[in-house]
């Protein structure tokens, strides 16, 4: 986690504008979800704050702790199953339903599955605008990772191509 966490700020450099940590917020989510939230993911979002990976990738996190923060960040209804195989995951508040930590403007959700005892084991499920799904390993940092370098070559990442210098930009909110 730390290694990926790293090269990522190696990649980024330092960010535009700070995110802060804010372990009173990341604890009022956690009780919110009933879970705790792997800590890469808190790591990468408390030192770069709300943003999007060249405009392509967004990621948000909670700045106020107001209960409708955390129901916009992490809704716990539960979506309305399809009765197919369109919903292959459990969905919150479900026991290890999928946590959102991320989208696409053109409507990509990438999940969080907290299938492990232990959050840093956690896979990554993204939901395509097509309604295809897809597993990765995680953690957050290393799927990230992966993106940016290019290790993950799936069908649905084909729209974002990496430059020579990636960019992670905050977003307005922030």
């Amino acid at each position: 986690m730390a290694g990926a966490l790293q090269r990522l700020r190696e990649l980024l450099g330092e960010p535009a504008c700070w995110g802060w940590a804010r372990p009173r917020l990341w604890e009022a989510a956690e009780e919110h979800l009933g879970v705790r939230l792997p800590a890469d993911y808190k790591a990468f979002l408390d030192v770069y704050g709300p943003g999007a990976f060249d405009g392509f990738l967004w990621m948000d996190r909670p700045m106020d702790g107001t209960a409708d923060e955390q129901a916009r960040l992490w809704p716990l209804s539960e979506r309305p199953s399809s009765g197919t195989d369109r919903d292959p995951f459990p969905f919150r508040p479900r026991a290890g339903g999928l946590i959102e930590w991320g989208g696409e403007e053109g409507g990509t959700t990438y999940y969080l599955l907290p299938e492990e005892p232990d959050p840093a084991d956690w896979r990554v499920v993204v939901e395509t605008e097509e309604g295809e799904w897809h597993e990765v390993p995680g953690p957050v940092t290393e799927f990230l990772l992966g993106l940016v370098e290019g290790t993950y070559r799936l069908p649905f990442l084909s729209r974002y191509r990496p430059g020579p210098r990636i960019h992670y930009l905050p977003s307005p909110a922030s």
